[in-house]
């Protein structure tokens, strides 16, 4: 760990005036911009659909016929999608450590190969305990995403262009649901056409089985592609010549962020924990998780009890990727008003009118609840509109990688709450979920307006003490957005 010593020189190092930047064109920043986004947009695209798709694997088995195969009650069934996040709770140090620590592409490929040879590795368990701790290691390895996501994105794109990546990449979750639900349908129509003797074969393996050991090895097949394409760092990065390097550092400068920095400064953690800001993002967080748990492990359960056949619920789970053109667009009209807090606000209150049909609607009107469901997921916006505040407002290599193991642990916070709102005395409705569900979105209404108005006043008060900010100065000091005078918040 650094002396104070050395924080001090750095911070009147800062200070003591402008360093010349060099510039660069505008047409060699958009092709280092597509260069990046050829290579980086691809990667973190599948690994957020295969991390949707490994975690909710176990929605399509639980129509499949895992709970038959190991004797789950509705009960143990919820501690299989709570231990997940028990897991990914355990993960969260190790991982923004593990990156700040190591490589971070080698990092990220080691840990999505290994995460990927797990999943696969459910299709050998066949009892409660077996399937309990494959779960939790499965949530410890996919730890590693969000640290990820959140350093590359800091490192190759500007605040201006931060809010429709993380929307690329982010809705991928939902799309990735069309790959999940297409394949476990195929394999369930298999299964059955097998069993009443319209097929000449039987397969050798439970449909059930079979998704797990496609999907863990889509997600190997990931990691080792991730390993030869992505780079630790710009200057690792074999696709950009020696200045379209030093252009893809220049772009960034106005991120204000560090990126080289290894060593850990406890006073960055003081801040971090004396934010506001910060606790904000942690509460938009928790809040968005509660639903998100519950959703992820119950949605078909929850589609099944509507009154639908068990191919029907894997097919009409494909229509949940209406709200990934919804984040899509969401975070291009961010980037374009550069106001992200309030871009959150339209889709949650569809959340919170979906989540409404689901739970007060007659349960003869199943096509109007199945519409009402579909509209409620819409609470992932807030979810993401935190995680782009993570990438722009934080700045500092310590407070981020410590901010972001504590967006972690309430991620996983929520994530554990939320499938136990879920109750086998409450079936096939589950009413009480869906009311937590309601008020979780409604509370985060309130949140994301208290941000915006807590960025904008932080932003004045700079202008006010410090003067506009400016555009040359020394970058390349480790700094909190605290110290820098001249950073500005994205609103």
């Amino acid at each position: 760990m650094p002396s104070t010593e050395i924080d001090k020189e750095e911070v009147s190092h800062a200070e003591d005036g402008p360093t010349p930047v060099p510039s660069f064109t505008e047409a060699e920043g958009k092709r280092v911009r597509r260069k990046a986004d050829f290579v980086l947009l691809p990667m973190f695209c599948a690994i957020y659909a295969l991390g949707f798709l490994d975690k909710t694997a176990l929605t399509y088995a639980s129509v499949m016929g895992i709970r038959t195969a190991a004797k789950l009650t509705v009960g143990q069934y919820a501690w299989l999608g709570s231990i997940y996040f028990f897991g990914y709770l355990v993960g969260c140090y190790p991982m923004a450590i593990g990156h700040q620590r190591f490589p971070a592409a080698k990092f990220t490929s080691a840990t999505i190969i290994l995460w990927g040879a797990t999943t696969m590795s459910t299709a050998a368990c066949s009892t409660y305990p077996q399937l309990m701790g494959v779960r939790f290691l499965l949530g410890f390895l996919e730890a590693t995403i969000t640290p990820a996501t959140v350093m590359f994105t800091a490192e190759w794109y500007n605040k201006s262009e931060q809010a429709t990546r993380v929307g690329i990449w982010g809705s991928f979750s939902t799309w990735g649901g069309i790959l999940g639900a297409g394949v476990a349908y195929g394999l369930s129509m298999r299964e059955v056409e097998a069993r009443w003797g319209n097929s000449g074969t039987v397969m050798a393996i439970a449909s059930w089985k079979a998704i797990f050991i496609f999907l863990g090895g889509l997600t190997i097949l990931i990691g080792l592609l991730f390993l030869f394409l992505v780079p630790d760092t710009i200057d690792g990065a074999r696709f950009l010549s020696p200045r379209e390097k030093e252009v893809a550092k220049l772009r960034t400068l106005e991120n204000k962020q560090h990126i080289a920095e290894t060593h850990w400064k406890w006073y960055q953690v003081r801040e971090a924990l004396l934010d506001p800001a910060v606790w904000l993002l942690c509460m938009i967080i928790v809040l968005s998780f509660i639903p998100n748990g519950g959703i992820t492990n119950f949605y078909a359960i929850i589609v099944l009890g509507m009154g639908f056949t068990v191919q029907e619920t894997l097919l009409l789970s494909m229509a949940n990727a209406w709200l990934s053109i919804g984040l899509i667009v969401t975070f291009w009209t961010a980037d374009k008003i550069r106001c992200r807090s309030l871009a959150g606000i339209p889709l949650t209150i569809v959340s919170i009118i979906g989540a409404t049909m689901v739970w007060a609607l007659p349960r003869n009107q199943k096509i109007a609840r199945l519409a009402g469901f579909y509209l409620s997921l819409a609470f992932a916006i807030p979810t993401f509109v935190a995680m782009t505040f993570l990438t722009s407002n934080i700045a500092g290599r310590t407070k981020k990688t410590f901010v972001t193991g504590m967006i972690l642990v309430f991620n996983c916070t929520g994530n554990l709450i939320g499938p136990q709102t879920f109750r086998d005395k409450d079936g096939p409705v589950y009413a009480p979920a869906l009311l937590t569900f309601v008020i979780c979105n409604a509370i985060n209404l309130v949140l994301l307006v208290t941000m915006f108005f807590y960025y904008r006043w932080q932003n004045a008060k700079r202008d006010r003490l410090y003067g506009k900010p400016v555009a040359d100065e020394d970058h390349f000091v480790d700094l909190t957005d605290g110290e820098n005078k001249s950073f500005r918040y994205v609103l």
